[in-house]
Parts: C-alpha cells; structure tokens; sequence
C-alpha cells in the first residue's frame, strides 16, 4: 500500500481538529520529576548522589492524553477519578487552566497517584511510585456511567486510557463500547494487559508490542510475518474495525480491511520514551474524529510520536512542531 500524505491534507486536518471535541476516560497521574546533576558517589553507600537542580509536575495518563489534544487545538474532556488531597487538586488546577474540562471525583482518604522520575542530565536514575490501585465502586461506576450517558452526544470520539489504575473496569469499558455503537461515536482504546479480552468491538485499538503478545498469551514476534499473524488474531479474537500496532524503534503497523501497513520511526533521536503512546492515540483519535482513514491518521500519530520521543519526561506536540517533523518526513520520503 503506497504511503502519501501531502502538505495540504495535514493543514486540512489541524484546521478541523478545532472543531473536534474527545472525551477521555481513564486513570490520571501526576507525573513528578526531580532534575540535577551527579558529581560524586555518596560516603553512606555506593550510590549516586543528586544535585537536585529543578522539579517539575505535569499531568501524566489520561491527562497527558488531554494534553496532547489541546496541543494540537483540539477540544477535550477527561472523566476520571483523583484522591481527595493536595496532589488531586494540583492535577485539577493544571487541567483546568489549559482548557480541559473536568469530570474528576475525589475519593475520601485515597492518594492521587504520582510518578517521581529522578533524572541526572537525560539519563532516567529512577522511579518511584505512590499510589493505591482500587477499582471504581458501584457508585462512581454509575457516576461516571450517567455523566457518559448524558454528555456522548456533545463528542465526536472517546478515548479509554487504561493505565491499570482501577478507573477503567469491565463494566466501564462494556458501557462505553454500548453507548459508543448506539450513537455511532469513533471509541479508540490504550490497552492494559489485564482488560485485554474486553475490548471487543471497538473502533480501535493501540497496544505496543509487548502489550498485543502478552495479551494474547503469545510470545513477542521477532519479525515482520510473525508481527502481522499477531494482529490478524487479535483483530479477529476482539472484531476490531481497526488496530494499530506501536513498535518503538521500528514504527508501528496499521491493520485494516485495506490491509497491513508498515510505518518506520520518524526520530532518529531518542531521549525518553515516556508518554508516546499517549500521543499516538490522541493525535490518531483525533484523525479519525476528523474523517480521515486509519492510515493518514496513524502517519500524523507517528509523526507526532516523533517530536516527543525527542523531549524529557512527559510531553506533547504542538502545532509548529507536527509541521516541522512533516518536513522532515517529506524529504525522506523525496529522498
């Protein structure tokens, strides 16, 4: 299949993503990290010791889904569930002051879940995370369910962001896809292992590699005929309209009923990987609320993919940045 997206079809899609409006369900995260320098090895243990130069908070998840949409002009809404404490009303503030609406219920005495990456120049030391995995109640299930409900007709599209963090469950990924078909709204999902069976029906699916092998109890394909078998089952196993396979270094698979496409990375840097496959899924969702097919809204998606594999921590991609990765894609495909 001949893989051709001209200037003027990606300007036609950042213009109508301002008219596009998704709504994200999922687990949220604050992402914490502590920055600095290591100059010397500790007279306590033999371990680093960090100059700690800056810290930094973004919203990690669901949330940097969102991020991701508004970056590109997009309009979304997130419904999640977020602890009743200093970290859940940082998160709150820092969606709601970029323009993303809000659904979030605060559960008495639980952690907002964070992530503390502590980081020397760009090398990653270590993570450390706090939080306590409790699936949703019967009461935040139908909260969350009524708001669904009530809200689907404003959106073009959802996203489920599965972080394995208790938000999304059987029951709320069974209701989603239901409301999803009766309104005929685009639903594309970001697997957990765990949950992988219940997304059947779907319009769409993006596990990575390891995530489509381990949940189909296969062993992880060493090549590219191996990689194909694996998304057939799976597209045949959950009747997936469509299912895009991320693989790193080396791009991502499109599956279709036009057939399998094969996409190389675009980065020929990589700083950290850390939150790609939120872009990928939110830039892709954002294609296919637009009316673009699988395949142009995955070129965009991996452009996307591209620019922030190239940032530190936790990022999105802005409008400057997809045109500019655009052309340098453009020249490769000349060249």
């Amino acid at each position: 299949m001949p893989i051709s997206v001209k200037k003027q079809q990606l300007e036609n899609f950042l213009g109508k993503v301002q008219h596009v409006r998704i709504l994200v369900i999922g687990d949220v995260i604050l992402d914490h990290f502590v920055i600095g320098q290591v100059k010397r090895i500790s007279p306590e243990a033999p371990v680093p010791v960090l100059e700690v130069k800056k810290e930094i908070y973004r919203c990690g998840g669901a949330g940097n889904v969102c991020f991701n949409i508004t970056g590109l002009g997009g309009n979304v809404t997130i419904a999640s569930i977020i602890g009743d404490d200093a970290n859940g009303v940082l998160l709150k503030n820092m969606l709601e002051e970029n323009h993303i609406g809000t659904f979030l219920i605060p559960r008495k005495n639980f952690p907002t879940s964070i992530k503390t990456r502590v980081i020397a120049g760009s090398q990653q030391m270590i993570r450390v995370d706090r939080e306590r995995i409790e699936k949703l109640s019967q009461e935040e299930l139908d909260m969350i369910s009524s708001f669904i409900e009530k809200e689907i007709v404003n959106f073009d599209a959802m996203i489920i962001s599965d972080y394995g963090k208790g938000v999304v469950t059987p029951s709320l990924i069974s209701h989603c896809a239901g409301i999803c078909r009766k309104y005929k709204k685009t639903i594309t999902v970001d697997p957990k292992v765990n949950h992988f069976f219940y997304y059947k029906n779907v319009s769409c699916m993006t596990p990575n590699l390891m995530e489509a092998s381990a949940g189909m109890h296969m062993p992880e394909p060493t090549n590219v005929d191996g990689i194909v078998d694996l998304g057939k089952k799976i597209m045949k196993k959950l009747s997936l309209e469509k299912l895009v396979i991320t693989r790193g270094k080396d791009g991502m698979t499109i599956f279709s009923d036009s057939g399998v496409t094969h996409l190389p990375a675009i980065s020929k840097e990589v700083f950290d990987v850390t939150g790609a496959g939120d872009t990928v899924i939110a830039v892709l969702t954002l294609g296919l609320a637009c009316g673009l097919d699988i395949l142009k809204s995955a070129i965009f998606a991996n452009l996307a993919a591209g620019v922030v594999v190239q940032k530190l921590g936790t990022a999105n991609v802005s409008v400057d940045e997809l045109r500019e990765m655009f052309k340098i894609w453009e020249l490769s495909e000349v060249a």
